[in-house]
């Protein structure tokens, strides 16, 4: 069976846009690693999440909830461990915490949807704002049991956002984003019977492996091959601009910035 190659039916100009939108993404090597969130203690998150489906029927609210548990654990730990954040709680529980108080709260989501922000800059404002209320919390408890103000911590490490950590952020959030992406149109793909197409695709644009390796070792000719992997990667990114249809703003310029966050 031949494999499509993914050329468009608007012919040359298509063709060429396509190929200038896709330069750079996926670079090779890339390293891909699916987004984990089995570190965290997850039975609390799962029926929070039950409960929404309860509530909302499975509508907005519910997928950016399980966006948020399954896409962001992983960001928002490697933000708090890279802040002073980390100084508050240990990373891993600071974010579960969060996402427990969140979830729990039924306004947090359609506060979101309302308020026209990116959702990893949301996300990101709604740790700070949990990273506080924990020191409110521990100040309030330290008063009570007659500790001095002097051994209460200080609001001040959570005034603002970390401009190293704010950035190793943004990447883990793109890799998580395209990990997931990368994870669906595999799926796809094998369940087409197009693992021949994955295969290449993985073994060149993910793994960094040459055309000429690949030749010897898959038996197919390098524009064939070539024409797999541009397949791919148009199917690639549009499952990326599907994803970012849940993060708010303009897909297309997220789609610019995970090529950036990832070039």
């Amino acid at each position: 069976m031949t494999e499509p190659t993914g050329a468009g039916p608007s012919g040359g100009a298509e063709d060429a846009r396509i190929a200038s939108d896709d330069a750079g993404f996926p670079r090779a090597p890339l390293p891909i690693s699916r987004p984990r969130v089995d570190h965290f203690p997850t039975t609390q998150l799962t029926t929070l999440l039950d409960e929404l489906r309860t509530l909302h029927g499975d509508d907005q609210r519910t997928r950016l909830a399980a966006t948020i548990m399954h896409r962001y654990a992983e960001p928002l730990a490697i933000y708090a461990r890279g802040s002073s954040l980390r100084e508050i709680a240990e990373p891993d529980d600071l974010v579960h915490g969060f996402f427990a108080q969140a979830l729990a709260d039924h306004s947090f989501l359609d506060r979101y949807l309302a308020s026209g922000m990116r959702l990893r800059r949301w996300l990101m404002n709604g740790l700070l704002l949990h990273a506080r209320s924990v020191i409110r919390d521990r100040v309030r408890a330290q008063r009570r049991e007659g500790a001095s103000i002097e051994a209460a911590p200080s609001t001040a490490i959570t005034a603002t956002p970390e401009s190293n950590a704010e950035n190793a952020f943004d990447r883990a959030w793109a890799l998580a984003l395209l990990s997931e992406a990368c994870a669906s149109v595999e799926q796809a793909l094998l369940a087409e019977g197009r693992d021949r197409a994955w295969t290449v695709f993985r073994r060149h644009a993910i793994d960094g492996r040459s055309y000429s390796d690949l030749e010897r070792e898959l038996g197919l000719g390098r524009q064939q091959m070539a024409d797999l992997v541009r397949g791919v990667t148009r199917r690639l990114r549009e499952r990326v601009m599907e994803l970012l249809e849940d993060e708010g703003g303009d897909a297309a310029d997220q789609l610019r910035e995970v090529i950036r966050l990832l070039g």
